[in-house]
C-alpha cells in the first residue's frame, strides 16, 4: 500500500484563487486506509474551502486512482483539480486533464503495510 500524508491546508490554499472553479478528486483505496483521502477527507476539504469563500464545482470518488482505466472520465469539472491520491493518481489526472491545473492534496511518503487491527507501518520511505 502507498503511504501518504496531508499537505497543510495553507499550502494548498496558497496555490488557488477565490475565483477558481475547483474540482476535488479522491482515490478510495490506500489513502482511505491512511485516513488522508476517501470520501470523508474530500468532503472535509470541500467544506473548509467553501467556508473560506472558494467555489467547489465537482467531487469525484475513484476506486483506485493509480489505475488509469478506473480514472477515465469524459471531463473533469473545474479549472483546478485537487487530488487526494498518491503521486501516481496525480499523474493520471494530469494525463486525462492536461488543460487543468492539477494540485496534490497529499505527499506520497513511501510504501507500507496494514495489520489486522488497521495499524499502518511504513516499510520503505521514498
Amino acid at each position: 500500500m502507498t503511504i501518504t500524508e496531508l499537505i497543510p491546508y495553507g499550502i494548498i490554499k496558497s496555490q488557488i484563487k477565490v475565483d477558481d472553479n475547483i474540482g476535488l478528486v479522491s482515490c478510495n483505496s490506500c489513502v482511505k486506509f491512511c485516513e488522508t483521502g476517501g470520501e470523508e477527507k474530500m468532503a472535509e476539504m470541500a467544506e473548509r474551502l467553501k467556508k473560506d469563500g472558494y467555489k467547489i464545482v465537482d467531487t469525484d470518488l475513484i476506486g483506485v486512482a493509480c489505475d488509469l482505466d478506473q480514472v477515465k472520465k469524459e471531463t473533469f469539472d473545474g479549472d483546478v483539480i485537487i487530488v487526494f491520491g498518491c503521486d501516481a493518481a496525480v499523474d493520471n489526472i494530469k494525463k486525462l486533464a492536461p488543460d487543468k491545473k492539477v494540485l496534490p492534496a497529499l505527499d506520497t511518503i513511501g510504501i507500507g503495510t496494514r495489520d489486522r487491527e488497521g495499524n499502518l507501518s511504513l516499510v520503505k520511505r521514498f
